[in-house]
């Protein structure tokens, strides 16, 4: 489901159907990053579990409800703002926000000896509902839809942390730019060497910045906490 969903229904404030999003990719970055530092001014630690928990959507919208408000998007003098941000793009804008509020002054972490992160595995589905109902063929498209989508989440979210871990100085760098500033782009460009690093071998980048930049934040504020919380060699 997309966690943003019942957000731009409220901020619209209709009972309008809504299309999916009137935006740019351009202008979707940007509100997302605007959205994030905005909910997380507010609520700082109750994002900050949230990333490092890597909670699923359903607890998201159940546990964290006060990290999904609808006051923190723009609304639009000649009508209701329509924008939906799908799959883990949510997440994304929270982990930004995080790391420029509390890592930016803050060198980038030291990862020999975090262990590998958990990341949400994608569940294939039955053909039986949980109450044990059998499936209608389109029920069970759209749960098939839903598990290639949790697939693609999964693959992003291990190759943003092997990127982290291959070059963390140079992510961070990158997640202290603006979105769509030439800053950030020149930031893309030094960490080719460790995109291409982190590519199963026959396969090439397919994803745009949005969620390439959003895996990046995730992973490198999961892999700054675990790092920070690890216990420190005494001083000899």
């Amino acid at each position: 489901m997309s966690v943003l969903a019942f957000i731009v229904v409220a901020a619209a404030a209709t009972g309008a159907p809504q299309p999916e999003s009137d935006l740019s990719i351009k202008e979707t970055r940007r509100i997302l990053d605007d959205y994030g530092t905005c909910i997380v001014k507010s609520w700082p630690k109750v994002a900050s579990e949230a990333i490092v928990r890597n909670v699923d959507n359903h607890e998201l919208v159940t546990r964290y409800k006060r990290l999904i408000d609808g006051s923190c998007l723009p609304v639009r003098r000649a009508g209701a703002l329509r924008v939906r941000f799908m799959g883990d793009q949510y997440r994304y804008a929270l982990a930004d926000a995080l790391v420029r509020r509390e890592l930016a002054a803050q060198p980038a972490p030291i990862l020999d000896g975090v262990p590998m992160l958990v990341h949400r595995e994608a569940v294939a589905p039955g053909k039986l509902s949980p109450k044990g109902k059998p499936l209608t063929p389109a029920q069970y498209a759209a749960a098939l839809k839903g598990y290639e989508e949790a697939k693609a989440f999964n693959f992003i979210s291990r190759y943003g942390e092997c990127v982290v871990r291959v070059n963390p100085a140079a992510v961070r760098a990158l997640l202290l730019s603006r979105p769509e500033t030439d800053e950030e782009r020149m930031r893309f460009t030094a960490l080719s060497t460790a995109f291409g690093t982190c590519l199963p071998e026959g396969q090439t980048l397919s994803f745009g910045k949005l969620p390439l930049r959003g895996t990046l934040a995730v992973n490198y504020y999961r892999l700054a906490m675990a790092a920070a919380s690890m216990p420190r060699a005494p001083v000899q």
